[in-house]
């Protein structure tokens, strides 16, 4: 609260509020000194003149407002600097076109798998782990794979797949990669063992209708659980190579 106080307080002395309020006071006391000498002469009654030194005195917050948005000095009365450098950049800031930054509107991320009994697909909207161990969202029963194989997570704005030190590797369409980038329309085929499973990863907008209803729906919700089982597999030739930029080979 101190703070605010000596920052208006300094904020004043430098708009000269108090120089310019002193000398209107100072004016106001000299011309009622006058006023007082000279109304007889003239016959002006008592009430009007007290009326004109109270309204004078009245008029001392009007005073400090215009003091304070005005700068009185030799070139007259003017606008106060800053404050017109200020409502020149927001009329350049109002007349500026929206720039929508790349990637700004979050993203989903769709994983596809299938087995002996059908293909199953689930949609991420937070990050998850895809391994062996008990808390991956993307759980594979396989020995081949380690616990915690890959983690997918969202960093400014887009989605990212990054190996953790696996002893066997990810694969990224037929690419071996440690960390990479997933823009908006990726789809291709990860694998986390070259002989077991594979996934079908897809990063989709959120402004896709189809997504908001798996989203809705209680289908996607919960875990992928893929087992090391001989599968039908998704086809890899429908797989479209990822629009990625791969961190590490």
């Amino acid at each position: 609260m101190r703070g605010r106080i000596k920052d208006l307080i300094s904020e004043a002395k430098r708009r000269r509020v108090f120089r310019t309020t002193g000398i209107y006071l100072v004016g106001v006391w000299a011309i009622s000194q006058g006023v007082v000498e000279l109304a007889p002469l003239f016959g002006v009654p008592q009430w009007i003149i007290r009326g004109l030194v109270i309204g004078s005195i009245c008029l001392t917050p009007l005073v400090v407002i215009l003091s304070w948005m005005f700068d009185i000095g030799r070139k007259g009365i003017t606008r106060d600097r800053q404050d017109v450098e200020r409502a020149a950049r927001e009329d350049e800031l109002a007349i500026m076109e929206t720039q929508v930054a790349p990637n700004s509107t979050r993203s989903f991320i769709a994983v596809e798998w299938s087995d002996t009994e059908a293909t199953h697909r689930i949609v991420f909207t937070d990050d998850f782990l895809i391994g062996r161990a008990n808390d991956c969202r993307v759980r594979f029963y396989d020995p081949l794979v380690s616990r915690k194989h890959v983690r997918v997570f969202l960093a400014d704005g887009l989605w990212n797949m990054q190996d953790m030190g696996s002893r066997n590797g990810t694969m990224v369409d037929g690419n071996r990669i440690e960390s990479i980038e997933l823009g908006l329309g990726s789809r291709g085929e990860v694998r986390v063992n070259e002989s077991g499973p594979s996934l079908i990863v897809e990063v989709i907008s959120p402004d896709d209708e189809a997504v908001a209803t798996e989203l809705a729906s209680a289908s996607t919700a919960g875990d992928a659980h893929i087992r090391n089982t001989p599968t039908k597999g998704p086809d890899p030739y429908r797989a479209v190579t990822m629009n990625s930029s791969v961190k590490g080979e």
